[in-house]
């Protein structure tokens, strides 16, 4: 395989940061994209349109189905971008056609699909590569260096917290439904801190979840959660995602300490107060995270967050909805 010809489902702003990621690739391009049109015949043409506009813009094909873009055979690889529910079907049928895949997160919603997609696309030899983008951060992987060579020395605790707004659109959109988002801001932005937060400290013993709906009252579900974790050695650590507010410009970030030492990842990386690398940026995410999916590719380089990745974030953030509506600890062997 030459260099790898990539196509894109779903036109939303994720679309673009993704073409961004792959326009300084030189092993891989996008070079086609389709929408999941729906709605009335007058919704889907203006839908249509707003597609073939994006294309010429990009310079790239619009492909008038996802059909008729998973089956071209000038096309090797399909990023999905889709809204959550379609997901699961667009990876099966992208697997058929025989094209490798990156997914956006959360690649599932159901824990059980995932050992079908696994077994799917080792029968036809595809590649699933979910779109963690996060731990292709440079600070984020030298974090995890630091912490392997044990200049933290024993992790007492960690956190990782995000919170700001999201747009009217996105609080009024999908997401505001529980049947189709399968969940509030834990498994939509959320996921991206509980990947990272096994990248970083591992698989948890046992968890508590709570989750509250202060701002965005329409949503069915929440807009703040968090879930308070223990490890197997005793460390503990806690995850909160909110779409509340933009005043935690100190609070946000990734905090770990030890009995050595300790690394922070906020507007860059630091060991022990020191600042190490600044490669935090989201732009830069996108453009590690599209070298990493050419190189699984076309190189063989397995994804540093796969598909077991996968499983035990959705283990953890419906273990945190379970014990959230419970008011239970959970035990993360029984999820």
């Amino acid at each position: 395989m030459g260099k790898l010809r990539i196509g894109m489902v779903g036109i939303g702003f994720i679309a673009d940061w993704h073409f961004k990621g792959f326009k300084t690739n030189p092993d891989a391009a996008i070079t086609g994209m389709c929408n999941v049109l729906f709605g009335n015949e007058h919704q889907r043409a203006v839908e249509m349109e707003l597609l073939k506009m994006k294309c010429a813009d990009l310079g790239i094909k619009a492909h008038d189905s996802f059909e008729s873009m998973a089956s071209d055979p000038e096309i090797d690889a399909l990023i999905i971008g889709s809204i959550n529910p379609y997901h699961y079907e667009q990876m099966r049928a992208a697997i058929a056609m025989g094209k490798h895949v990156m997914v956006e997160k959360p690649v599932v919603t159901d824990v059980e699909q995932i050992d079908e997609i696994k077994r799917l696309s080792a029968e036809k030899g595809i590649k699933i590569f979910p779109a963690h983008k996060f731990v292709y951060r440079r600070a984020v992987q030298k974090a995890k260096e630091f912490i392997e060579a044990g200049k933290l020395g024993q992790i007492v605790h960690s956190s990782f917290i995000t919170t700001h707004t999201i747009s009217d659109a996105h609080a009024k959109g999908w997401r505001a439904k529980k049947d189709i988002g399968t969940g509030g801001a834990l498994i939509d932005s959320g996921h991206h801190l509980i990947y990272q937060a096994l990248y970083l400290v591992g698989r948890p013993a046992k968890l508590q979840g709570f989750k509250s709906k202060m701002v965005l009252k329409n949503m069915e579900c929440e807009d703040t959660a968090q879930v308070s974790l223990i490890y197997p050695d005793g460390s503990m650590a806690v995850i909160m995602q909110s779409w509340t507010s933009n005043h935690a410009g100190m609070i946000n970030g990734t905090r770990i300490f030890g009995t050595g030492g300790s690394v922070v990842i906020t507007d860059a990386l630091y060991l022990n107060d020191e600042r190490i690398d600044a490669d935090v940026e989201y732009a830069g995410s996108f453009v590690s995270q599209s070298k990493a999916f050419s190189d699984f590719i076309l190189k063989d380089i397995p994804p540093v967050s796969g598909l077991e990745d996968v499983r035990d974030t959705l283990k953890i953030t419906f273990g945190a909805y379970r014990s959230a509506d419970t008011d239970a600890v959970v035990d993360f062997k029984t999820l």
